[in-house]
């Protein structure tokens, strides 16, 4: 099993191309698989008028800045996925040969922004559904079905309440949408970073189903960049990202065969802890031997049966004491 761990990076960069680097960095180092960044265009994603227009006008880079970046996450081998909320966004990333791209869950039931992407070379769209109605999930998987769908459970709560994450839903999807081939799920974390929950919760979300994990970092809560209530500084994501490895680790191998491929310390563990068959009363010679005639017990013998299934139905060839180990010499 793998899971994929994306560091969501959002508006934290604040317009500032060596700041957008170095939170690249912070990604990569922290072991994150890829890194998400909000690639904003003020003019298509509001109005002049809008309270935050000035705010999104900041976020803006040149495509040349992007570039730059993009070069040092291949370099860092490290996925650059953005959020587009538009369709120089959209044109932006397919030039830069971004593979994956985030929708908002606004734009679950933009159809003609949907359609663009469905009709784009964009190859993963992860389609954030926190807020979203089934009959708007459905309606945006069939405009996508020839793209790979991440289904992403989740909303910003700054941060969310342990209680409205609402896990189950994540299985519940599982079984609605899945069967397509196309389907996968994600969960979007935004629990306290300083809480043992924001560890717990998401390996929780990948045992019901979630192989694709969104998790907030910054360069430090005391900096305040965006989002930052909701994000794990690089060491706190660190231990994020080695516990969610730890998962992949402990998920195992399971095979058809009768033992189900179990390690070589689980097969020793097997003959370690396997009792002797002990006669449980005395067996003069000539007995055929019956199930109530032994039990098991441990002893210091070095030879003896295991199992009590191997022995009934043998006869003692000798008398067999009550309480003696019982070896393969003994019976025929």
């Amino acid at each position: 099993m793998k899971v994929e761990v994306v560091a969501e990076l959002a508006q934290g960069f604040e317009g500032c191309v060596q700041q957008t680097k170095l939170m690249v960095k912070a990604a990569a180092m922290a072991g994150a698989d890829a890194a998400k960044f909000q690639l904003i265009f003020a003019d298509e994603l509001s109005t002049p008028d809008y309270e935050h227009y000035k705010l999104f006008k900041t976020l803006e880079m040149a495509d040349s800045d992007w570039m730059e970046v993009k070069h040092l996450c291949d370099e860092l081998n490290v996925d650059l996925i953005f959020d587009v909320v538009g369709e120089t966004g959209l044109s932006l990333a397919q030039e830069m040969g971004i593979k994956t791209i985030k929708l908002h869950a606004t734009d679950i039931n933009n159809d003609a922004f949907l359609t663009k992407i469905a009709d784009s070379d964009i190859g993963r769209v992860m389609l954030g559904a926190g807020g979203a109605f089934s009959n708007e999930i459905e309606h945006a998987l069939k405009i996508l079905e020839c793209k790979e769908v991440v289904l992403f459970h989740g909303f910003q709560g700054y941060p969310t309440a342990i209680g409205e994450n609402q896990i189950s839903r994540i299985r519940f999807w599982g079984e609605m949408y899945c069967a397509q081939p196309n389907v996968r799920l994600g969960f979007s974390d935004h629990i306290d970073p300083n809480s043992i929950s924001s560890i717990s919760v998401p390996a929780f979300a990948v045992g019901q189903g979630a192989l694709i994990l969104e998790k907030h970092l910054t360069l430090g809560a005391c900096m305040e960049l965006e989002d930052f209530e909701s994000a794990m500084n690089p060491d706190q994501f660190k231990v994020f990202v080695n516990s969610i490895r730890d998962l992949e680790k402990s998920y195992g191998t399971t095979s058809q065969e009768s033992d189900f491929g179990m390690s070589r310390n689980e097969a020793q563990y097997r003959v370690n802890i396997r009792r002797d068959v002990v006669a449980s009363r005395d067996i003069e010679a000539g007995t055929i031997i019956d199930v109530a005639d032994v039990v098991l017990k441990r002893t210091s013998a070095n030879h003896s049966y295991k199992s009590i299934k191997d022995v009934c139905g043998k006869t003692a060839k000798t008398k067999i004491e009550s309480n003696k180990p019982i070896s393969s010499n003994e019976v025929s």
